[in-house]
């Protein structure tokens, strides 16, 4: 087996003459021209892949990246999907013109190809998922943004009982605390802590047991004008391996954080060939990017400030979405919040009132009332293709609380949304024979959450990242 990283989360794995591709973002930006490849793959890297697979993980934009798969890869190419309740990915893929395209079930084998096999795990309420690619002695768990624990990962771990390399996000693209404006007032301080990404990325590598650790799916920066604020922010792959090292030395382990930089490969013939990135040389080479790409981010922001808001699309969508809610969850457990934005005509401001199932143009915010503001191309887009669930990790919006409490409204305003473009609301759409199936397969999430409410509800014992991945010392 050889796997190379392509990009931020881009890989490729070859055995035995077979090809897979893993959420091939290789071009330009994603996320309104917020996020960059950091680095950005060598063109010869990706000039001429050809897979005879490819599997996307997730929706997010940075991993089913709608322009890299239509511009660098035959749309006769079978597309592997995690089976998943709504079919948007299947719908997205055929609008890109894909038409292979299989779903694989929850964790139930497909063989590639001679000695070579793949199985995606589900996990989460949305649509997030991981893959294992087993081929000769070799098993490789592309763990990447799915935060699997318990059961779901001891599943992983019976089914793979050797796992040679684990590869996995390392940094949070949530916008709390970051996006929410003047944060270290407004928010308590056990919220500003410092992100545990790095502790879990270790513990959880740890606790599989695999021979090599490799810091995926974060490797990314910002550029456009509005979220070049939040280039500080990540854990870079540097914090990741000097954690890892503490966490296996303390817990005895004989296991190496590797970091691979675009284009670099490990095989069973050659081992690691390592190409060379300086990952803390940051603000050096994100300058580089700003020349380089100046004029593509130009040509967006004229392209944006000729862009109008449209209350009337925005109107639509929020009662559409609003009467999908039951009516139990509209009363009690959403509050009123604003959306403001602001176009070449002035600015607008949007208030959203789930109580009364209204949405309205308000001069003022109401008082106690939570405003989200966003760029009115960015609001437009979400609205128009149902893409809200992307939105809080381009970072291009700003929190404004009117205090610390309504920082829990705001978020399940966030969850709602994804979950309502994801088809969990209405409700009904939970039990169809389809979803029913699905969710059948996966009955060691729910089983796993129970057990978790019940030691932090009822029991009182704090959750923590040991208490998830069990680190024992040997």
């Amino acid at each position: 087996m050889k796997f190379t990283i392509l990009s931020h989360a881009g890989l490729l794995v070859e055995h035995e003459g077979t090809r897979v591709v893993c959420d091939p973002w290789l071009l330009g930006s994603c996320y309104w021209r917020s996020w960059w490849n950091f680095p950005e793959p060598d063109p010869e890297l990706i000039a001429d892949l050809r897979p005879d697979f490819i599997y996307l993980t997730h929706l997010h934009w940075d991993h089913f990246h709608g322009p890299s798969l239509r511009r660098l890869f035959d749309p006769a190419t079978r597309v592997l999907v995690p089976k998943v309740p709504t079919r948007r990915m299947l719908e997205d893929l055929r609008y890109l013109g894909f038409r292979n395209i299989t779903e694989l079930p929850h964790g139930r084998r497909l063989p590639l190809g001679p000695d070579f096999s793949i199985r995606s795990y589900q996990f989460g309420l949305g649509v997030d998922s991981g893959v294992v690619l087993s081929g000769g002695a070799v098993t490789l768990f592309n763990c990447n943004d799915a935060k699997f624990f318990g059961l779901p990962l001891r599943q992983i771990m019976r089914d793979h009982p050797r796992i040679d390399f684990i590869l996995r996000s390392h940094s949070s693209a949530a916008p709390v605390p970051y996006c929410v404006q003047d944060y270290e007032r407004v928010l308590p301080p056990e919220t500003l802590a410092r992100s545990d990404a790095a502790d879990q990325f270790a513990r959880c590598a740890l606790y599989v047991g695999a021979r090599y650790a490799i810091p995926f799916a974060s490797n990314h920066c910002f550029l456009h004008r509005e979220s070049r604020v939040y280039n500080d922010t990540a854990t870079t792959p540097e914090d990741v391996r000097r954690h890892y090292r503490q966490v296996a030395a303390r817990a005895g382990r004989n296991s190496e954080c590797v970091i691979m930089a675009p284009g670099s490969s490990w095989s069973d013939r050659d081992g690691f060939r390592v190409r060379p990135f300086d990952f803390a040389a940051r603000r050096a080479y994100i300058d580089s990017l700003l020349l380089k790409h100046g004029a593509s981010l130009e040509a967006r922001y004229q392209a944006e400030d000729e862009m109008r808001a449209e209350f009337v699309e925005f109107s639509a969508y929020f009662t559409q979405l609003l009467h999908a809610l039951p009516g139990w969850m509209r009363r009690r457990l959403l509050p009123q919040v604003a959306f403001r934005t602001r176009d070449a005509d002035g600015v607008h401001c949007w208030l959203v009132d789930p109580r009364r199932a209204r949405i309205e143009r308000v001069a003022q915010v109401p008082p106690g009332c939570a405003v989200l503001e966003t760029h009115a191309a960015v609001l437009g887009d979400c609205v128009r293709q149902r893409m809200f669930s992307v939105w809080t990790a381009s970072k291009r919006l700003k929190i404004l609380l009117p205090d610390a409490g309504a920082l829990r409204g705001v978020q399940r305003w966030f969850t709602v949304l994804d979950l309502y473009e994801l088809d969990v609301f209405p409700l009904r759409r939970n039990f169809t024979p389809r979803s029913l199936g699905i969710r059948l397969r996966r009955w060691r999430e729910p089983l796993e959450l129970a057990r978790l409410v019940l030691r932090s509800v009822l029991f009182r014992k704090p959750l923590s990242v040991a208490v998830l991945y069990p680190v024992k010392a040997v």
